[in-house]
Parts: C-alpha cells; sequence; structure tokens
C-alpha cells in the first residue's frame, strides 16, 4: 500500500455547528504501510502563511473560519507542497469522548501545570480520560503554543498505541462508530485500519520558526529551511 496523508484539524467550536470556528490544533500524519511508520508534524496555529483562494497571508488557523476543512486543506497542501489524501476534524469534546470510551491513554507530562482544576508534574506519568485529557490537551497559558502542540501529538499517539494493544482492540468498532457519527472524516476507517496494526515506529517533528508582531498582531513565522525539511518529509506525489 502507497504512504499516505491525513490531516487532523482541531476545531475550538463549543457546539456542533463548526462554521466560522478555527483551527486550535493543525497535524498531518504521513502514514507508510510498508515501513510500518507513522510521521506527525504540528503546524503552529498563528503560522504566518498564504491563505487558500483570499490572495493574502494570514495565520494559519484562520483558514477555516475563512472556507472550512477544504480552505485548511489547500492551505496545508499549498503550504508543504504534498497532497492530503484524507482528513478529520474533531472537537475539544471528541477527546473527551474517544479517551473515555478507550477507558483512559497514557501520557508522560512534559509540563508542570494546572488546567481545569487538573495537576500535571513534568516527567511523571498519567492516565488520562474524558476532562483530564482535554485539560492536558488544552493548556498554554503557562508555556507556550509549541508545548501544547506536542502534548496534542502525545495524547493523538497514545490513542493509536491504544487502539492497535490488546485491551484496546475490541474496543476499535465502538471508537470508529462514535468518529464516524459525531466527526467529519473523509475517509472509511475500517479501510486503512490494517495499516495502524503494525505500526509501531511514530516519529514526531516540529515547524521551526520565529515569533513576530504585525500591526501588533501576534504571528509565527516558519523557517524556511525548516519547512523545506518537512516538505520532504511528508511529500505526496501529486
Amino acid at each position: 500500500m502507497l504512504p499516505y496523508n491525513i490531516l487532523i484539524l482541531g476545531s475550538d467550536a463549543r457546539t456542533e455547528n463548526l462554521k466560522g470556528s478555527r483551527t486550535d490544533g493543525i497535524v498531518l500524519v504521513k502514514v507508510i504501510p510498508l515501513l510500518f511508520t507513522i510521521k506527525m508534524v504540528s503546524i503552529p496555529r498563528d503560522s504566518y502563511v498564504s491563505i487558500y483562494g483570499k490572495d493574502k497571508y494570514d495565520k494559519i488557523t484562520h483558514a477555516f473560519a475563512f472556507g472550512g476543512k477544504e480552505c485548511s486543506i489547500k492551505t496545508v497542501e499549498n503550504f508543504l507542497d504534498t497532497r492530503v489524501n484524507y482528513s478529520v476534524v474533531f472537537r475539544f469534546e471528541d477527546i473527551v469522548n474517544i479517551t473515555d470510551i478507550l477507558d483512559g491513554v497514557d501520557i508522560v507530562s512534559n509540563h508542570t501545570f494546572v488546567q481545569d482544576g487538573w495537576s500535571f508534574k513534568k516527567d511523571q506519568k498519567y492516565t488520562v480520560k474524558g476532562d483530564s485529557a482535554l485539560a492536558y490537551a488544552r493548556h498554554r497559558k503557562s508555556d507556550s503554543d509549541f508545548k501544547r502542540e506536542e502534548r496534542q501529538r502525545q495524547l493523538m499517539k497514545s490513542i493509536i498505541f491504544k487502539l492497535i494493544s490488546p485491551s484496546g482492540v475490541k474496543k476499535i468498532p465502538n471508537v470508529f462508530s462514535y468518529a464516524y457519527n459525531n466527526m467529519q472524516i473523509s475517509y472509511n476507517p475500517l479501510k486503512i485500519l490494517p495499516s495502524f496494526l503494525g505500526l509501531l515506529n511514530i516519529q514526531q517533528y516540529e515547524i521551526k520558526g520565529e515569533s513576530t508582531r504585525k500591526n501588533g498582531i501576534y504571528y509565527f513565522v516558519p523557517n524556511e529551511d525548516s519547512v523545506n525539511d518537512i516538505k520532504g518529509k511528508f511529500k505526496i506525489m501529486i
């Protein structure tokens, strides 16, 4: 099976209506079945990029507000010169529900903080589910967007490992049923499930850059060399 990319978009919407919402999490996942490998890269939400169809540069998080999932996909494809084969759009509420279905996933905290009444200490292991998983994914006030993106990737990685574990495999039908009925997914999860069952090598990357302000507004300006490196790692022939 050929490699393929999945774009995972986390909407900041607090209701089922996603119109006008922005993406708090943007993760591109490349699945390479023959090498039993997954590559993951987070795109900082404040990245200053060309927005598809708008003939202007803006924060990449705004692409979803401008044109929904389709605008976000095209913007990412143009930014990283690659192809998005599949997509998933989730709300933070979905993190709560999926980790509940899985009866929790294991993470090692990358920072010491308190969020929504939940306390985490750096380098300590936790089993998070429901509201504690949401608190871990949402926090950014005491560190940075980069650390939050790292936490979101951690949760995604932990969910994948839980799904392919002996205790998690039996929960796959419930997880996929929930995703099919409550999330915007552009593929049949059962079709690509065999690809995941042997994928134990998960590689994580980040886009480097600099913070700046334009007209008093904060932006993240991606480093050209870093972007070119990511382009090479996530290239899918169009």
